[in-house]
């Protein structure tokens, strides 16, 4: 069997993990074997659901130090933020199995004599979940654990840029009590394989996490009545009123745009700021960026880490390269950490203004830690663009006026909406999911919602008088 490997992004030739490459037939045993685990894992009593699950939070809460080191060496993201990546994991499979007693139905009255009715929520079988890079556990965890508690039985690809982390997670849901039927693995970059796996007729959900162009060749993949649940890109805007706390509203835009070197869905890819204060806090931006060092994961006085890819570096690279050419002005840009490997790909933290507003800096997805400033003239221009917008996952405003705020959370046409608040960072219970071209299979994700995804319901109809 082939090899896949990991390396280092912030020193390339260091190999990180090594685990087999599956092939289409690899995927397809794998459903099968799902497959047959699947009754007795849906028969199992839901106390025996959670405890496997709470097994499995204990693991990784154990291992933390050490799954915090494979995050940050596998992926370049800070220790720090990888640590905190491993805590919400741990907390994803502790309210996941809570969720295995939720799984409810109701009782409704009777509307001939001696004739009850209540519904059933029922497990779907093999649920296919498929994950990035960018968060290798916890956006894992938030598929798998709910999959599991619901009584399904799980096929899990992780991102070829991440198999350790993939590897480690399943391994310790495995020793938790999780059995390893119930939850299998599939490694790989093979697209074959990957549409065998989506495609293979004993599957009922695929729930997927990436890009427009993956999520789409999954659509072609999976089989007519399969469920779907699709995460996809963001095009995420800040805007700032000129009654806004203006340092504070910086901050906070440059949290969202900076942080986790910008590749997350949420992150701000471009701010819209009234035109009264646009220059004050294009400078008041600009002094925060230019503070920005980007370096290894374990240097603590870095405040990113590398590009997970050298594709993803050169992509963002390009496309900083091309907004300049046309005309884009560098506001503010960070510098990079002393002795860090010259081979690693790095990127650095880049405020722009003046970008030509038909320029893809400010059209797409960045994915990457450049953010554009955008002068408007008011909340109407801001929400008319923001409402326009095919990918409508977050936006966030900042104002001190609650006026303005509440006709913002009102009107804005996005999945998630925040108030003097980073576009970044999401909690466990709530909600997660995008509108429009952000999300497919209108099904969010987080929390009890999850169980929409994870089941069916059953109507049953019992004349008592027979």
């Amino acid at each position: 069997m082939r090899a896949l490997r990991s390396y280092n992004p912030a020193n390339p030739s260091e190999l990180v993990t090594e685990v087999p490459a599956a092939g289409p037939a690899d995927a397809a045993e794998a459903v099968r074997s799902a497959q047959s685990a699947f009754a007795g894992w849906s028969a199992a009593p839901a106390g025996k659901r959670a405890e496997a699950l709470h097994g499995g939070a204990a693991q990784l809460a154990a291992e933390s130090a050490e799954l915090a080191e494979l995050i940050s060496r596998e992926e370049g993201k800070l220790l720090g933020a990888a640590r905190t990546e491993v805590a919400k994991t741990v907390e994803q499979f502790r309210l996941a199995a809570q969720l295995a007693f939720l799984a409810e139905g109701s009782t409704y009255p009777a509307e001939s004599a001696g004739v009850s009715a209540w519904t059933l929520r029922v497990p779907l079988g093999v649920v296919v979940a498929i994950t990035p890079w960018n968060f290798p556990l916890s956006l894992a965890a938030r598929k798998i654990a709910p999959a599991l508690a619901a009584g399904n039985t799980v096929v899990f690809k992780p991102s070829p840029v991440t198999p350790g982390a993939g590897e480690r997670l399943a391994a310790a849901c495995h020793r938790g009590g999780v059995p390893e039927e119930a939850l299998r693995v599939v490694q790989g970059d093979d697209p074959e394989a990957m549409a065998a796996l989506a495609g293979a007729p004993e599957v009922r959900a695929v729930t997927f996490t990436g890009s427009d162009r993956t999520g789409a060749a999954l659509h072609r993949a999976v089989r007519p009545g399969v469920r779907v649940q699709f995460e996809l890109g963001g095009h995420n805007a800040a805007l700032v009123c000129a009654d806004a706390d203006l340092p504070r509203a910086a901050a906070e835009v440059a949290a969202g745009a900076f942080g986790l070197t910008g590749q997350v869905c949420t992150a701000t890819d471009r701010v819209l700021v009234d035109r009264a204060v646009a220059a004050e806090f294009t400078e008041l931006l600009a002094d925060l960026a230019a503070k920005l060092t980007a370096g290894r994961g374990d240097d603590p006085a870095a405040a990113m880490g590398p590009a997970a890819t050298a594709a993803q570096r050169d992509r963002v690279t390009a496309l900083l390269d091309s907004a300049t050419a046309a005309g884009a002005k560098i506001a503010g840009q960070g510098t990079l950490a002393p002795g860090t490997d010259p081979a690693g790909h790095w990127l650095l933290p880049t405020v722009l203004t003046d970008v030509p507003a038909d320029h893809p800096a400010i059209t797409g997805e960045i994915f990457g830690p450049l953010l554009s400033v955008v002068p408007i003239d008011g909340p109407d221009q801001a929400l008319a663009e923001i409402n326009a917008d095919d990918h409508r996952l977050v936006t966030a405003v900042h104002t001190r006026d609650l006026a303005t705020a509440g006709r913002f959370v009102r009107e804005a046409r996005c999945g998630l909406v925040k108030v003097n608040e980073r576009t970044t960072g999401n909690g466990v219970a709530p909600p997660f999911g995008g509108w429009g071209a952000s999300s497919s299979g209108a099904f969010p994700e987080g929390g009890r919602t999850a169980l929409d995804f994870l089941t069916d319901t059953k109507t049953v109809y019992c004349n008592v008088l027979a």
